[in-house]
């Protein structure tokens, strides 16, 4: 399958991915080592989705994909681990940006306010929908289908991502099943709402048709996401 052809020919072909006819490195997450974040009891060697970094960069961004497979996790859709941006040098969270290149998400944003208090956005995405996942929110991408999910994402390469407060409480503070939402009691409190990528992103006034063709002819549109205060205050 092509994912993109120019500006490098991207291609996945079953749980390998090729730029330019090269094989791309890849890390897989199992189902043992994401145990701990599931609503239900499980363990094995299963492979639940794979990571393909630095596909694209272009100075200190880098442009990643990745795959989720269809799968369930007793009555839980497969997710990614969950994981935290620690502040850039001038004081603010590393934000990131994420593209749905096939399938439909689910994006649970999480942000901590003062106490105990948990601010929870399940926001949900299509194919070809952008979300800007803004400083200080926490976030899981959900594969909520019975298809593949393929996500792309643009991040500074300047940080490591943070997965001990999802480790430390067993997950976002909401499980997305068959059910529908779950919320994870070992969080005290919290605010909850599902809203559309579009919507979501209007409130930070951003827009973008493709990830990969801006990042090769405009890299300065995502000057922020290295360096977030010239655009989050």
């Amino acid at each position: 399958m092509d994912l993109y052809k120019e500006p490098a020919r991207i291609t996945l072909s079953g749980h390998e991915l090729f730029v330019n006819g090269r094989k791309h490195g890849c890390n897989v997450r199992t189902l043992n080592q994401m145990r701990e974040v599931f609503l239900t009891a499980a363990s094995g060697p299963v492979n639940l989705y794979y990571m393909y970094r630095a596909v694209y960069t272009r100075g200190p961004l880098r442009y990643d994909v990745t795959l989720i497979p269809s799968s369930a996790i007793g009555h839980e859709f497969s997710k990614t681990y969950g994981h935290y941006h620690p502040n850039a040098p001038d004081g603010i969270a590393y934000p990131e940006l994420y593209q749905v290149l096939l399938g439909e998400a689910c994006f649970v944003l999480q942000k901590k306010l003062a106490g105990e208090a948990m601010v929870v956005v399940a926001v949900h995405a299509k194919k070809g929908d952008i979300v800007l996942f803004p400083p200080d929110f926490g976030h899981v991408s959900i594969n909520p289908s019975n298809k593949d999910l393929i996500l792309a994402n643009i991040v500074s390469s300047r940080f490591e991502s943070d997965y001990s407060e999802y480790k430390k409480f067993r997950g976002a503070a909401y499980y997305y099943t068959t059910n529908g939402f779950i919320k994870n009691n070992n969080y005290v409190a919290s605010s909850f709402e599902e809203i559309s990528a579009s919507d979501f992103n209007a409130r930070y006034k951003f827009s973008c048709i493709d990830l990969l063709a801006t990042l090769h002819k405009h890299p300065e549109k995502f000057e922020f996401l290295d360096k977030p205060g010239l655009y989050f205050k």
